[in-house]
């Protein structure tokens, strides 16, 4: 039987906190499944180290992970399009090696969409930990208080998402090299996109992201450090 949904998650470098992200995605498998619901996980290797690639190897061999890419895009967002290219899922769970999700996180997103192949969907509530710790609570776009001219200067939304595979496809992450080009935030950059082309930004109630703050090595930290940009979006364009 083909998924349902299929769960894409990047690593790079993460080591043992690789092994804890894929017990915290296999739980949610594990009840997504109690429903009825079909998901695979696609894993990308984007130039790992030897340590992050033996243990997402042996989540294979197990049977949690049912297509393993090795690439050297050396990029958050190509990666992931690589990996929601291969997916078999009509609908695409974006999470990251050293993040976290609360065991219901898959099924409310899959009972929020209720089959609308037109949203987006993100977690409720960011937990922090790591380098920073600190709660914040998400809003979506259909919130009377949101204003979508704030994100100008600011996300809203994190970079765990779920929605359509067809969405994915339709805006596929850009490349994000701030040394490079001077724009970075791939993610800041794919809600602006996103947004601008209709698909509301919702959130899934009674849901949680945890997400590690990292001391060095951050690519938010790279991104600001080198003063980035967020490319030029459909959201902020001129206007005839």
């Amino acid at each position: 039987m083909l998924p349902q949904i299929s769960a894409v998650i990047t690593f790079h470098r993460e080591g043992l906190l690789a092994h804890k992200s894929l017990l915290s995605l296999r739980r949610c498998i594990l009840a997504a499944e109690r429903r009825g619901i079909a998901v695979e996980v696609v894993a990308t290797l984007d130039n790992a180290d030897s340590e992050t690639s033996r243990i997402v190897t042996m989540h294979r061999d197990t049977g949690l992970i049912d297509q393993l890419l090795e690439v050297h895009c050396g990029d958050l967002g190509l990666s992931r399009n690589a990996a929601i290219l291969s997916a078999r899922g009509t609908w695409i769970l974006i999470c990251d090696g050293d993040d976290y999700l609360s065991a219901g996180f898959i099924t409310r997103c899959w009972d929020t969409a209720a089959g609308d192949e037109h949203v987006i969907l993100h977690p409720e509530l960011i937990v922090t930990f790591g380098a920073e710790t600190g709660i914040w609570w998400q809003t979506g776009s259909n919130a009377a208080e949101f204003d979508a001219n704030c994100m100008l200067v600011t996300n809203p939304w994190n970079s765990c998402s779920f929605g359509a595979k067809d969405i994915y496809l339709e805006t596929p992450y850009v490349l994000a090299r701030p040394g490079e080009s001077g724009f970075g935030f791939e993610d800041w950059h794919w809600n602006c996109q996103t947004l601008a082309l209709g698909h509301p930004h919702l959130i899934a109630e009674k849901t949680a992201h945890y997400v590690r703050k990292k001391e060095s090595g951050s690519l938010n930290n790279a991104h600001a450090g080198n003063r980035a940009l967020i490319p030029p979006t459909r959201l902020f364009a001129p206007r005839p």
